[in-house]
Formats: structure tokens, sequence, C-alpha cells
């Protein structure tokens, strides 16, 4: 860029005529779309083309075992999860495991648009980091496009440490379609919340008509909380350099449940393969059926394919597959 800032300037001091100088200018305009759209285009990753052999069934130990090593964290026993329907269980259950920290919250999303259910999450964070909690939070700089610029001055004022994901600028171009699709709610390091629902108006109340959305969310407790903390600190790190750690973020974690899980992300630098090839294994050992539900807005139950009665795919299978899809 300085470097064409130059070849113009000297154009115009050597007395060159204006239809050359336009041409110039047009050229170097023209490299410069063409560069960002190339950058912003591009895949950072190799698409690659699996072949998974069918070597074992759902409730092998060694599918366990393989899964737990190549797709990134292990699976962690002793967790607890409870599926979350809509708004009107999302947003509740969200409000106390905040109104209830103690010591930390980090906070992710890709949306928070301006509105009711804005204002009662801003106005819980602001609550608690008055109160003496250290509250972070990230924001996608395009997603979060129509949060209120009033609130984030509030939670800044009362001490909340608030960052913009990929902050749009001329010279960030290329990355432009880079953003955070993450929604993670961790509370204290052992509270954590990870699904598909925003911080809108839209998901409130519970998908009764086209302008309320359908969605899940999920409230975790367990060792896998760890791993979405660390999920967090992933995008936090790197848009910040500031590594948030010890007990207050990762504290020794006692078993809550039965269920074994991994969490692993995704990012233009790395990861969908590892998703892709997550999907594959877990249905090659499928035994009787494969459920496959899809997000849906508005009204109405989202489709679901079923080849018999009776799912056979252990939870922690279908888990594997609803996080990793979650945090990309």
């Amino acid at each position: 860029m300085p470097g064409a800032l130059l070849a113009i300037s000297m154009a115009f001091d050597t007395g060159y005529s204006p239809l050359l100088l336009f041409t110039i200018a047009l050229s170097v305009i023209s490299t410069l779309v063409i560069g960002t759209v190339v950058l912003n285009l591009r895949r950072p990753e190799k698409e690659e083309r699996h072949r998974v052999e069918r070597l074992y069934q759902t409730r092998s130990p060694q599918l366990k075992r393989e899964m737990g090593v190549l797709l990134g964290p292990a699976i962690v026993p002793g967790n607890r999860i409870r599926a979350l329907q809509n708004g009107d269980e999302i947003f509740p259950a969200m409000l106390e495991a905040i109104g209830a920290a103690q010591r930390t919250i980090t906070f992710e999303t890709y949306i928070y648009w301006s509105g009711q259910i804005a204002e009662r999450i801003g106005e819980a964070l602001i609550e608690r980091s008055c109160a003496g909690v250290h509250v972070y939070v990230m924001l996608d700089f395009v997603g979060c496009d129509r949060i209120s610029h009033r609130l984030v001055e509030r939670m800044q004022a009362a001490g909340i440490e608030v960052e913009r994901y990929h902050s749009v600028r001329w010279y960030t171009l290329g990355r432009l379609n880079n953003r955070t699709h993450r929604k993670v709610l961790i509370v204290d390091g052992r509270i954590g919340f990870t699904g598909g629902v925003g911080i809108a108006d839209q998901w409130l109340g519970h998908a009764q008509d086209s302008a309320h959305w359908r969605d899940m969310h999920f409230r975790l407790t367990g060792q896998v909380v760890a791993q979405m903390q660390a999920a967090f600190l992933d995008n936090w790190v790197k848009t910040t350099g500031h590594v948030l750690h010890g007990d207050a973020y990762f504290p020794h974690i006692e078993p809550s449940g039965t269920q074994e899980m991994q969490m692993f992300i995704s990012s233009p630098e790395g990861g969908s393969d590892s998703m892709r090839l997550m999907y594959l294994t877990a249905i090659t050992a499928a035994e009787r059926s494969i459920d496959a539900p899809a997000r849906t807005q508005g009204g109405g139950a989202p489709p679901v394919a079923k080849n018999s009665p009776g799912p056979s795919i252990p939870l922690w299978v279908l888990l594997v597959s609803i996080m990793s899809k979650i945090l990309t």
C-alpha cells in the first residue's frame, strides 16, 4: 500500500498526463480489491476426502479410545448435561447461573442484539461485576453490530472487559469472513452453557410463531467445562494476548454425573477436518439408527431422519457431534 501511494505521488511529480495517472490509480485500486477478495475467499485448510472403514460398533471401547485421541481433547468422565428448549428454558437458566457467580464469568457470542433479553443479560453481568466478579465478554464484530453501544459502555464502566472479535479495518479485510460463531458461557469454571441461541429477542418465548425462533442450548457441569473454558480462551488470547488462568478459571471439579464427553473446536486455522472425521467415524459405527436433527426457525418440530425405532448410539457420541458443531 505505501509503495502504491509512492508510485502515484511520483507520477504526479513527474508531470504525467491525467489519463496515465488515472490508469495507474485504477490499476492500484483493482489490485487491492482483487487481493482482498482472494484473501477473504481462500480456504486456509485443504479439504480432505476421508475413507472410514467400519471396524467396530458404537459401544466398542475402541471407538471411544480413538475418538478421544484423533479429534483433540480427551473424552472425560463425570459430566452432567441438561438440554434446554427455546428461550423460555434457556434464558432463565443462564440468568440464574450468572446471578450465582462468585469469582469469574467468561462469555462469548456471535449474536448480541439490542432488546429486552440483551438488557437483562447485560444488567446481570454488570451486577456481578460490581459485586467483585471478574467478567470477560467476547463479541463478534459483525454478528454483534446491533448491540446497544450504551449498554457496552455501561458494561465497561462497571469493570467488565469487553472485546470485539476481528474488528474490521482496511488492513484486516482479508479476514472479514473469519467470524466467531461460538456461543459459550462459563461461570466460575464449573458451569457451562453452549448451544445455538443468540442474545436477541427473536429467541424469547417457545417458538410460538414465525417471529420467535426455535433453538437448543445445553447446561453442563463436570470436567468437560474446563474444555469449554479452553474454547473461550482460544479466541480471547488471540484477540487480547491476556491468558486467564488459575483456579478461578480452571478449578478442581468433582464428578457431577455419569456422562463421558469431549469438546473440541474448529476455526479457519484448523479443526474442521477433525469435525468431519468425527461425524464419519460416528456414522460408520452406527448399529440401528441415526438421528439427524436440523436447526429450524419459527414454529414446528425440527425434522428427524430415522431408520428404525430406538436410537442405539451412546449419548456421549451424540454430544460430541452437537458440541463440536456448536463451537465452530
